[in-house]
This record gives structure tokens, sequence and C-alpha cells, in this order.
């Protein structure tokens, strides 16, 4: 198999004992890039043996699909993996810790917790992972993540990667790796070219009304739509669930056995709809994804890159729909000015009832879109 260009540069690298300070989105094999070469250097399992690598990632989540790569890896190399998350029992994380383990995949809050107590021993960790720094910060995990790295000792490796090597990520973050290689991917604002990406001014009003016409227009069948809010989430999909979709909530304030069930049953096909906050715009790799509806542009312009993400995945072709009210006309300039380019009007809502008071994206925006749109119909 051929490698992906992240792993092309990261495996050297690691192999080679070097830090590495990467910039990759998610989706671009990052994952195997530190998970193979990790396990390789490490000798064989002994029976109580303390973590040698360390990941830490700021999601449930994602950390359950990174040790679900782990145990793969695992099951032919004779290593163990094992997962701490917020969310769960503290016993059986505790029993794992005690066994013994040679990969510890976790969040911060807890991994903090397990510290704190005594039961997480990270004195022999030889490889510190830190995976979506640039989104660990927007969480508010920075004095966690320095509490880890204290804990995880001065000599060792560590591989840091992020969706964005922003300053702020440098400036905060940057210190923990100690001449690294540093490995670019993707340029800040890249969206795939798998993903067609399409905009509807819409009345705040209006937007579940919408919602339920472009399902019915589209196909409700493996979607993900996009809110800003967990109550919203939760209130969109009972919405849906009226109308006759099978939606189903993912937010934060879901626990981990709902959050993990709702994406099994969304990745079986026995849900159509996942309306989620942001909790899952990275990391999470659900094949074949349909299409993405933003029905609240992001507040922040990175994440509409990582939700649209989520379709478009693997070399097959997806698009993505954001409806814009009129008090968020100035998020969208700003994704916009990080894609680089005005995003194409959807023709095919030309004949929805938008409310009284849509964003008029024509004048609202700095540039034209490059054309009207092709009617999906």
């Amino acid at each position: 198999l051929k490698p992906t260009p992240v792993q092309a540069q990261v495996i050297p690298a690691v192999l080679a004992g070097r830090d590495v300070l990467a910039e990759a989105e998610t989706g671009s094999g990052k994952t195997c890039a530190f998970v193979l070469p990790t396990l390789d250097g490490l000798s064989a399992h002994e029976a109580g043996a303390h973590p040698r690598v360390l990941v830490v990632t700021p999601t449930r989540e994602l950390a359950a699909q990174i040790a679900e790569v782990a145990k793969a890896e695992c099951a032919h190399t004779g290593h163990r993996v094992d997962v701490v998350v917020g969310g769960v029992g503290y016993e059986g994380q505790r029993a794992a810790l005690a066994d013994g383990l040679d990969m510890l995949v976790a969040t911060p809050g807890r991994l903090v917790d397990l510290i704190g107590e005594g039961t997480a021993d990270l004195g022999h960790v030889e490889t510190l992972v830190i995976d979506e720094a640039d989104r660990m910060l927007d969480m508010g995990f920075l004095p966690q993540m320095r509490t880890i790295v204290d804990a995880a000792g001065g000599r060792r490796q560590t591989l840091l990667f992020s969706a964005t090597l922003s300053q702020g990520v440098l400036d905060r973050m940057g210190d923990v790796v100690r001449d690294p290689v540093r490995v670019e991917i993707a340029p800040k604002g890249l969206a795939a070219d798998t993903v067609d990406q399409y905009v509807l001014g819409v009345s705040s009003e209006a937007k579940k009304r919408v919602l339920v016409e472009v399902l019915r227009r589209e196909g409700p069948e493996r979607v993900i739509c996009f809110c800003r809010g967990k109550h919203r989430a939760d209130h969109l999909s009972r919405i849906l669930n009226k109308k006759g979709f099978e939606a189903a909530p993912i937010h934060g304030n879901r626990t981990q056995n709902q959050r993990m069930r709702a994406l099994e049953r969304f990745r079986a096909g026995e849900v159509d709809v996942l309306v989620a906050t942001d909790v899952l715009a990275r990391g999470i790799d659900v094949a074949e994804v349909a299409y993405v509806v933003n029905v609240d542009v992001p507040h922040e312009p990175q994440d509409y890159v990582h939700r649209i993400g989520r379709t478009g995945r693997g070399g097959r072709s997806g698009f993505a729909l954001t409806f814009v009210s009129e008090e968020e006309t100035a998020d969208l300039l700003a994704v916009e000015r990080l894609m680089g380019r005005a995003i194409d009007a959807y023709a095919a809502g030309e004949d929805f009832d938008v409310g009284e008071r849509p964003a008029r994206l024509d004048e609202a925006r700095a540039s034209n879109a490059a054309g009207h749109g092709r009617d999906r119909r």
C-alpha cells in the first residue's frame, strides 16, 4: 500500500527518533503515521508495564478511533493498548493501568484525574503524541496538557499534530518539541476537491422548515447536520424524528455510551441523520456520508473546513450546504476569506420558503459567487 503524504514524511522521522511538529488535516492518515512507528520501536509487552507510548487527544470519539487502529496493529505485535476517557466509570480504567499496557490513549481531563490519584504513572513514557493540538487549546485543555507534559518527564520523543499550526498553537505548545522535523500537509483552509459547496440565505426562524425541505429533496440517508449549541441539536433531532426521519443528536452533554451508540447506528444505516455540534467536526471517519448541512454557520471559520470534511472522503464525492441568516453574514465572509473564494449559491433552493428576512448574500459578500451552483434535482 502506498503511504499517504503525512505518513511518508512522519514515519521516517519517528523511526529516526526525531520530534515532529505536523500540520495535517483529519482524514490524512496521521493516526497510522504515529501508531505504526511508535509500536514498531517497542519491545515485547511485560506484565505490569507502565505505558511507554502516550497519545492525548481532545475528545472521546477521537480516542476510541485511535485505539481501534492501535488495537488492530497490536493484534500482530503482541502489545497492549487501552483508553482512559471521561464519561465512563473509573474502575475499569484503573484496572487496565494496574494490569499494564504499552500504549495509552487518553483525553486530558480523565488522565489528569488519574495522575492526581496516583493511578497513572507516566514516568516511563518514551513517546508522547499530542493529537489535534489546536482543538485541545480551543477546548481549554492547556492547563491539563501542561500537567501531562510535566508528568511524562523530559527524556522523551514528542509528536505534535494539529490541523493548523497557528501562531497561537506555536506560542502555547510549541515548546514541548525539541528541534522538530516540521511537516505541513494541508494548507490552512483547504477543502477537499471532492466536496461541492453551496450556501442558502435563510431567515433564522425558517431554518428548521428549510432543513426538512432539503432532506426531502436531496434524500435523508447518511446526512450530518451541524448546528450551534447542545440544546439546539437535541431540539432539531426531535423535530426531524417527528417529521418521519430517523435522527440522533451527538454533542458534549450526551454520555460516552450515547455518543458511541449514535455513531454505530449511523454507520450501520439505522440512523439516517446525525445532528451534531462541533464535537463531531474532527476526526470521525464515517464512510460514505452523502452530504453535510450547516444549519448554523460556525463561529470559527476553520470549523467549517472540518465540518464539510465529513463528506467527500476516500475519493468519493459529496456536497455541503450552509444556511446563512442575516445575523451570520459576517461569519460567512470569514469562512470565505479562509477558503479564498466565494461559495456558490444553492440553486435548488430557489423555490423554498426561506422566511421573511433571509440573508441577502449578493449584497453582503465581498465578491460574487463563482457560479450559481447546479440544481441537484
